[in-house]
């Protein structure tokens, strides 16, 4: 009898989570076909783009610490701000425009309050890209083995991006944050010395270098408006669901390559007021 019960309860579950998701995935694909392809985005790019290097500097005196990291930078030092905020604005506008979305700049300002369906403004209030290390823990048990331990260090580069996102006419504003990596590669493997039988992780690591960080920044744009795109989806379907069905939320993502609706595994952070 218990058995049934939980049973019954199980499908009783399933059956709202599914009838949620249904609503959802129908909501959606209303504002797929609907509202996204008359909806306006104004991007207001940064006035800067902070960098940083966060790596330690050989031992000894300096008259200017950020001017010295700057300078024993392996990455910083070479990257030039407008061509990687070129390649992110670009990758970003011709993405969106995928979606349906109308994209807008600053210099567009007159034709854009012109606009008389939902309108948004995204400001990015600061992007920073910053070099830094990080270890790489290789942990593995061989044939029964003492766990073998193997540290290697590699480089990283990373972009920080916060988001002050609005309706055209609206005062409130929310703001978000996104931040995203690329490493050196690592490949490798144990194997058995053959005549001292030990093992040792023989491994081959491949640097960053200045096109992989300019071809970052075209993903990163791509990714971003993805991110806007799917922030301004749930947001149409969170105002459409009934305040019953919103507890069982589910934040969906539009792959637009595909046409697919799916749960999304990657967002926005969403950064609460102090």
């Amino acid at each position: 009898m218990k058995s049934s019960i939980k049973i019954l309860i199980v499908i009783f579950a399933l059956s709202l989570f599914f009838s949620s998701c249904t609503m959802e995935r129908k909501l959606a694909l209303q504002f797929i076909e609907g509202d996204a392809k008359s909806t306006s985005v104004m991007l207001v790019p940064p006035d800067i783009l902070y960098m940083f290097n966060e790596k330690g500097l050989p031992y000894g005196e300096y008259d200017n610490i950020d001017s010295a990291k700057f300078y024993n930078s392996k990455f910083i030092q070479y990257i030039s701000d407008s061509v990687f905020l070129e390649n992110y604005f670009n990758h970003f506008t011709k993405h969106a425009k995928e979606y349906g979305l109308e994209v807008y700049f600053p210099n567009d300002i007159s034709d854009f309050l012109d606009v008389k369906n939902t309108a948004y403004i995204v400001r990015f209030s600061q992007m920073e890209i910053m070099e830094d290390t990080a270890i790489y823990l290789v942990e593995e048990r061989v044939n029964g083995f003492q766990p073998q331990f193997k540290e290697i260090e590699y480089n990283l580069v990373a972009l920080s991006t916060w988001f002050d996102i609005s309706m055209k006419d609206s005062v409130q504003n929310f703001t978000y944050f996104d931040e995203q990596f690329i490493t050196d590669d690592i490949y490798g493997d144990y194997i058995q010395d053959d005549w001292s039988f030990d093992y040792r992780y023989d491994y081959t690591k491949y640097d960053i270098e200045l096109e992989y960080i300019y071809e970052f920044a075209k993903d990163m744009g791509k990714t971003h408006a993805s991110y806007v795109y799917d922030l301004m989806m749930n947001s149409y379907i969170w105002n459409q669901l009934p305040p019953e069905k919103r507890d069982n939320f589910h934040y969906l993502h539009y792959n637009v390559r595909y046409h697919s609706l799916e749960v999304a595994e990657e967002a926005f952070i969403m950064l609460e007021d102090e």
